[in-house]
């Protein structure tokens, strides 16, 4: 019996190991990590399937942060602007001159919708990137001192089947934006 007892021991320390590994690893995979925007000045979560660019501006010169999530293919581009730069005009018209600006593109609707009690406008529309039609959610919306746009562009070719589980994904992390 005294040589059974440490390979029993033994065997009951490895499952132990072993499960709580496997607990980890799958706690870790739905982990969530903050971004800084590239001025310093916000910061967003996002789970672990969103990569920051690799490059800064790598998507978009004038962008202040650019995440891509490569498994669910879609693009994730923020411009913010200082509202004291724009006369302090308000969300409408701020939305308005957006919308002005694409008015070429094929807007396929505009909204206004309501994420964490304030008020955000989603705009979709489609246009062509390097001879590929891509999917765009043009979000404005405002935090204390800026007005910001979040682009998210949606490039997986199953669009259709996960264009809710997409478009909830941008909701929670549009949810957790912060000035800093």
């Amino acid at each position: 019996m005294s040589k059974k007892l440490p390979m029993i021991i033994l065997s009951t320390t490895i499952i132990t190991v072993s499960a709580a590994l496997f607990v980890l690893r799958r706690k870790s995979n739905n982990e969530e990590f903050h971004i800084k925007s590239y001025d310093g000045k916000f910061d967003i979560m996002f789970n672990n399937e969103w990569k920051l660019s690799k490059t800064k501006n790598e998507l978009n010169e004038n962008s202040n942060l650019e995440a891509i999530n490569s498994k669910n293919g879609i693009c994730f581009i923020m411009f913010s602007k200082a509202k004291y730069e724009l006369n302090n005009i308000s969300l409408d018209e701020y939305n308005d001159s957006i919308l002005s600006s694409i008015k070429g593109e094929n807007i396929i609707a505009s909204n206004k919708i309501i994420i964490n009690n304030k008020n955000i406008y989603m705009t979709e529309f489609d246009s062509y990137y390097e001879n590929m039609l891509i999917h765009y959610l043009l979000y404005t919306l405002e935090t204390e001192n800026y007005y910001h746009q979040i682009m998210a562009a949606l490039i997986n070719n199953n669009l259709k089947n996960d264009y809710k589980k997409q478009c909830k994904q941008i909701n929670d992390i549009l949810y957790t934006i912060r000035e800093l």
